[in-house]
């Protein structure tokens, strides 16, 4: 693969996740302006049911980009979802709170966050697809990992700034400035991704998703269930843990967003080592290897969080999880580009891993906190990320027919 093309991938991918995570780290200080509430943990419940309706948007933008990337070609796709992530995210942080427009706030806040959500569907495997496909089959876990790594570096800028807006000497509309400029940003990669050249070998079919339902099933369910244990164990950290800290208090806004950055960072430099080493291990056998970290150690994760004051020890518990579930995370776009050919790879590897990210994903933090009520705060959600790692280690070994990969 030519430098240019990695780089515009790259960096389009670091500014349009940019956009979307910002609502990830901000959630817990959103909520008590669009959703007012006297109890700031019922705020934050509502806010997390917002986390979760921007996943609800990500199959559809999959399906959508998913079908013209692959029927028309996929650059023109990855031009559409930039254009979209720039508009909503402008559109949230320019959007008046509740206490100045009433519940007018609350649907124009939902409607961006599902266009966000429309947009990274598409963008979610649509540049590692389109990477993948030049680049030949002995780097091909590396490049993907790198291509992954891009978004942790797009959520590491969302909190760095985010930190700065929210510290003591800033004013309180200062959480405004990182969804403003993020959405501007994100004009520059629309620029830069003017290099991409379409790759010619492909072969259109009418309908990419009937394609991938009648000829490749196996493989779509694979990558539903790849989905819907990738990021749980970050969401977990991140949407769920940190957020319930600051909504109770235990932290300030500088301290969560100085939390989610060292989360963040530790995955972002991680990923690319593991995925180097994955071309040579094996991209099935690393992702299993990531699936044993959470079934062993989700439980002393959720006892250190809930029964120490220490916020170090947690952070350091913390970064310590995520190390052990990585493996899955690093090769998991090399391996899902091996799960469909490529006249309905685009929509397959898309969409599945949407729908996941969807119905699992998106919904951790909303279902942890709901467990943790109903279950108890140590059990409820260590059951939860079990489970979703059980559900990633049944998908990688179950074995599909490999499908013909792009020309390298």
């Amino acid at each position: 693969m030519k430098f240019q093309v990695l780089r515009a991938l790259i960096i389009g991918n670091i500014l349009e996740y940019y956009d979307f995570f910002l609502y990830t780290f901000f959630v817990s200080i959103l909520s008590p302006h669009f959703f007012p509430s006297s109890d700031p943990l019922t705020a934050l419940m509502k806010g997390f049911g917002l986390f979760a309706i921007g996943f609800i948007a990500r199959p559809i933008g999959a399906l959508v980009f998913g079908h013209f990337g692959d029927k028309y070609g996929r650059k023109n796709a990855l031009f559409g979802t930039l254009f979209l992530m720039a508009v909503s995210t402008v559109g949230i942080g320019l959007l008046p709170t509740y206490d100045k427009i009433g519940i007018l706030s609350t649907i124009f806040l939902v409607l961006f966050r599902l266009v966000q959500g429309f947009a990274a569907g598409g963008e979610v495997s649509g540049a590692s697809v389109f990477g993948l496909e030049q680049t030949i089959e002995t780097r091909r876990g590396f490049v993907g990992a790198l291509i992954k790594s891009s978004a942790g570096i797009g959520a590491v800028m969302a909190t760095t700034i985010g930190a700065i807006s929210t510290c003591d000497l800033m004013p309180d509309w200062a959480w405004r400035i990182p969804f403003c400029l993020g959405g501007l940003v994100a004009f520059s990669g629309i620029y830069l991704r003017r290099v991409l050249e379409e790759s010619e070998w492909r072969k259109p079919v009418n309908v990419p998703l009937l394609e991938v339902i009648q000829n490749h099933p196996i493989s779509f369910l694979k990558a539903v269930g790849i989905g819907g244990f990738l990021h749980v164990p970050y969401y977990i950290i991140v949407g769920y843990m940190n957020a319930t800290l600051h909504a109770k208090g235990l932290v300030s806004s500088f301290e969560l967003m100085i939390m989610n950055t060292v989360i963040t960072f530790v995955g972002i430099t991680i990923i690319p080592v593991i995925g180097f080493y994955s071309d040579r291990i094996g991209l099935r056998r690393l992702m299993t290897w990531g699936t044993i970290g959470p079934l062993t150690l989700s439980l002393p994760l959720l006892m250190v969080y809930t029964t120490s004051e220490n916020l170090v020890g947690i952070v350091l518990a913390q970064m310590i999880f995520l190390f052990f579930c990585e493996p899955f995370v690093a090769p998991s776009n090399a391996y899902l580009n091996t799960l469909f050919p490529p006249e309905c790879r685009y929509t397959g590897v898309s969409f599945g891993i949407c729908l996941g990210l969807s119905l699992f994903g998106g919904t951790t933090p909303l279902i942890c906190s709901q467990l943790a009520s109903g279950i108890g705060p140590i059990w409820g959600p260590s059951l939860y990320l079990m489970g979703a790692a059980l559900m990633g280690l049944i998908a990688v070994w179950q074995r599909t027919p490999k499908p013909a990969f792009a020309h390298a």
